[in-house]
């Protein structure tokens, strides 16, 4: 039993493999079933015993790549920091380290943002993605908010600007690296802008 259990989990495994590198070579709307069977050396019945179509094949490669959110953004763990500031800001050079060494979370990334056409069946697809990036926003706004209570944000932010201009900044650099085919230093690039905007938020 257990080595039937370790085989079907290689099998599904090698399937996702597959995916996404027919996905990220080809984009997900040219990509057939048939192609990734091929591309994992099987059949289509042995991706259908694993997957009920693509929409859900696409899903749990989205999902086996998610950026570890608990690791790096635990809003409970950054407000009841010190310095949450700081904390927020080591934590963000954190994430861009491990972006440039994640060779999954790259590929997967890239097939998101620019691999991808949201339409027909992959709109349910988009609105995963649009309720991971709310997530994501609030737990932002909860690490602004908690400065901003404690007298340490600056007067010309508020929580919720601060939190978007964080959401927007971050997004806007991870995406342009990918778009640039890792064309420059993801964390040296990083590191002044993320300095300068987070001595804007800072209170004198």
């Amino acid at each position: 039993m257990r080595r039937t259990k370790g085989c079907a989990e290689q099998t599904r495994e090698a399937i996702l493999d597959a995916a996404e590198a027919v996905f990220f070579r080809q984009g997900v709307a040219s990509t057939t079933l048939s192609q990734i069977a091929a591309e994992a050396g099987m059949t289509r019945g042995a991706i259908y015993w694993h997957f009920e179509n693509k929409l859900a094949l696409f899903k749990a490669m989205q999902d086996r790549a998610h950026l570890p959110k608990e690791r790096f953004f635990d809003a409970a763990k950054l407000v009841a920091a010190d310095d949450v500031l700081s904390t927020l800001h080591e934590n963000t050079l954190e994430v861009l380290r491990f972006a440039q060494t994640d060779e999954r979370g790259k590929r997967v990334y890239t097939i998101l943002l620019f691999r991808c056409e949201y339409i027909g069946e992959m709109q349910e697809a988009l609105a995963r993605m649009r309720e991971s990036e709310e997530d994501f926003s609030t737990r932002i706004e909860t690490v602004f908010a908690r400065v901003e209570e404690r007298g340490e944000l600056s007067r010309g932010w508020m929580a919720k600007t601060a939190a978007g201009a964080y959401c927007a900044a971050i997004h806007g650099l991870f995406s342009h690296w990918l778009r640039t085919e890792e064309g420059f230093d993801l964390l040296a690039t990083g590191r002044p802008l993320l300095a300068a905007l987070f001595a804007s938020y800072r209170a004198a």
